[in-house]
């Protein structure tokens, strides 16, 4: 069963849900122990994590772009058996084609398809990095003590019921089944708050759990000034994160089709282009669209994949 954004339960789908608790783990070991240094980030546990995740696909990431270098290389004696064949479409013809193709493949050790599955080997890989940064306190024990703290402290205060389930039924996205007696369910609404959420709970609440609270704001805080559970707007620092990830995949996108640009046909070369700008449009359109965590966890990511794409292409090309 795939489970809604922000629900804390872990997620149990048969693939994605295994994964999620190994990255979950590894997340948890990440805060904990830059807590008993006293660095008690959330920003500093998403980049340690994301870079540890992405050192470990890089073999899959090294067999992609060998395989899309290699079926670049090949593209103008694969084009001359196609042209060979191209007014032929008898069976004989077309099975002589195939094979002459094959032995082109095989000469030259490269597959089709090779570039096919380490994506999708990696795509579990990256739902379930999602699954576990978007549902931060059902994977990080130590974030979730706070929101129990939080509760714990405000419970049993008038109003904290229909509050709560006021702003549920608000949010564009509620909690199923909400039931104030759940503290799994209360922290499902609570991990869904942002700074205005947070700023009216204290006002309807006073100082009880204060503490909780701005130990929690203090986690979500990276470098002081971006609140990782906000949403990038014009008027906050968070904008930062959507504007570096724009250039940082322009990088990623050039790097990426520069390499593969040799032997490339003119409608190729033109596709290539295309992506190069759309890709970095389409990914500020999801960064804006979710919580600074997830947008520093799409940056760091980026980053380490431009760094990766440079030291593969000059290995490849050697």
């Amino acid at each position: 069963m795939l489970l809604n954004i922000g629900v804390i339960t872990q997620n149990s789908s048969f693939i994605i849900g295994p994964i999620a608790k190994i990255f979950g783990v590894i997340m948890d070991a990440i805060y904990n122990m830059f807590s008993a240094i006293g660095i008690e980030s959330l920003g500093v546990s998403i980049i340690v994590f994301t870079i540890i995740v992405r050192l470990l696909m890089l073999p899959l990431a090294f067999k992609q772009q060998k395989s899309m270098i290699g079926m670049q290389a090949i593209q103008p004696e694969l084009k001359k058996i196609q042209d060979k064949y191209k007014n032929k479409k008898d069976v004989e013809s077309q099975n002589k084609m195939r094979m002459e193709m094959s032995q082109l493949y095989q000469k030259h050790n490269v597959s089709p398809f090779g570039g096919c599955l380490p994506l999708l080997i990696q795509f579990p890989i990256i739902m379930s990095l999602f699954q576990v940064l978007r549902n931060i306190p059902a994977y990080i024990m130590s974030i979730k003590k706070i929101y129990l703290n939080i509760i714990l402290s405000v419970k049993a205060l008038p109003g904290f019921e229909a509050f709560l389930t006021d702003i549920n039924k608000a949010s564009k996205m509620p909690v199923k089944n909400f039931d104030i007696a759940s503290n799994e369910k209360v922290i499902d609404v609570l991990s869904k708050f942002n700074s205005t959420d947070w700023n009216n709970f204290k006002l309807q609440f006073g100082n009880v759990g204060t503490s909780f609270i701005d130990q929690l704001e203090n986690t979500n805080y990276f470098l002081g000034i971006i609140n990782l559970a906000d949403k990038p707007d014009l008027m906050s620092f968070g904008l930062l994160i959507p504007v570096l990830n724009v250039i940082v995949q322009f990088l990623v996108s050039k790097t990426t089709m520069g390499s593969n640009s040799k032997n490339m046909d003119q409608k190729q070369a033109a596709t290539n282009k295309t992506m190069m700008y759309t890709m970095p449009l389409i990914t500020v359109f999801f960064v804006v669209s979710m919580p600074a965590g997830l947008g520093l966890y799409w940056l760091t990511s980026s980053s380490f994949q431009l760094v990766q794409q440079i030291v593969i292409n000059k290995h490849l090309k050697k």
